[in-house]
């Protein structure tokens, strides 16, 4: 397994190298105005506007390529073109040299907007990000799995249609909407105002952070939990019905025995799968949360920078979110083995 982890964790910078020459190149090329107009503002003049071209390199090619013959007419111009066939050139003379340089070093550059680092800026938010994703995805596990498997136990029974139908809302009711609902309602009805805005750490003031925190984890749970409900429960019925799960019960075990060291083992492998994808799916929804409720996370974070077009910022962000991806996706692989000694990685 070891061999098998560290050939995985190999392509990780090979993906990571991937991600930033794509969202690098496209954020520069799409036709949404020239970036020294967002920046400066409509009343900057073209004195200033010039010497922000200057300060962020933005006069520089934008990849390091040399095309013969061609330079004049491609968007990464390189001023020297004495090779007979395109060469792509690794040094500081570039926007994206500059950057993977910097990067490489831990410096991912400035934002746009206030000059900040976008590290500092990164850790300062993480860890309410860190909170809202941890709290939402342990709900989705506890609501998911534990109900899924109520289902399958009392099939056509009243709390099996009930879990049915949640899951189906949960599924098709969008989060965006249910959020907006947890600030409309409690105000309407309870006089209530839901905390928006800001963090505090859950050891400085726990009342604060759990009223922050709870209701939007609770209803991102809620909505994650909605497919793996309805996973668990198919899963668990196809288990349920295998030959060793009649042998044990005909043996005098316990339901809660057959049920957990049995049926769930066994149906492990897929729904292992499908935390990852509900890691994935509450990992993105946060960016959503954080922008209604006006949490200082990351999400919020990538979400304005993106409308200001704050390009260093979205470019780490972006790269950030591509090794989660694959991290989570690695252990997950991983796990099927801790699941099902069947599964070997050699």
């Amino acid at each position: 397994m070891l061999r098998y982890t560290l050939r995985r964790l190999s392509f990780l910078p090979i993906i990571l190298f991937a991600v930033s020459v794509l969202v690098f190149v496209l954020l520069r090329v799409l036709p949404a105005g020239d970036i020294a107009d967002v920046i400066g503002g409509a009343n900057a003049t073209p004195e200033q506007k010039d010497a922000i071209r200057e300060r962020y390199g933005l006069r520089d090619a934008i990849f390091p390529v040399t095309v013969p013959g061609q330079c004049e007419n491609l968007f990464w111009y390189v001023p020297k073109c004495t090779v007979d066939m395109p060469v792509v050139e690794f040094h500081r003379h570039s926007q994206y040299g500059s950057w993977l340089g910097d990067a490489l070093r831990g410096d991912f550059g400035t934002t746009f907007n206030n000059n900040a680092s976008v590290r500092h800026e990164f850790v300062r938010r993480f860890p309410a990000s860190f909170e809202l994703v941890a709290l939402a995805l342990s709900f989705s596990v506890v609501f998911g799995i534990s109900f899924g498997i109520l289902s399958a136990m009392y099939r056509n029974s009243p709390l099996d249609y009930g879990v049915r139908i949640f899951a189906v809302l949960g599924t098709s009711i969008p989060e965006f909407f249910l959020l907006t609902l947890l600030i409309i309602i409690p105000s309407y009805l309870w006089n209530y105002a839901q905390p928006s805005g800001g963090y505090v750490p859950v050891w400085e003031d726990p009342s604060h952070n759990l009223r922050l925190f709870l209701p939007p984890a609770l209803i991102m749970g809620i909505a994650g939990s909605s497919s793996l409900m309805r996973l668990v429960r198919t899963t668990m019925l196809e288990v349920l019905r295998a030959d060793y799960v009649r042998t044990a019960r005909a043996k005098g075990l316990r339901g809660r025995a057959v049920v957990l060291n049995h049926a769930l083992r066994n149906a492990g492998t897929p729904i292992l799968t499908a935390l990852g994808t509900a890691f994935i799916a509450v990992f993105g929804g946060s960016v959503i949360a954080e922008r209604i409720l006006s949490i200082q996370g990351n999400g919020q974070f990538f979400f304005i920078s993106t409308l200001s077009r704050d390009l260093p910022v979205i470019q780490f962000l972006a790269v950030y979110t591509a090794g989660v991806v694959v991290v989570v996706n690695l252990l997950v692989d991983l796990s099927y083995a801790w699941a099902d000694p069947r599964v070997k990685y050699s």
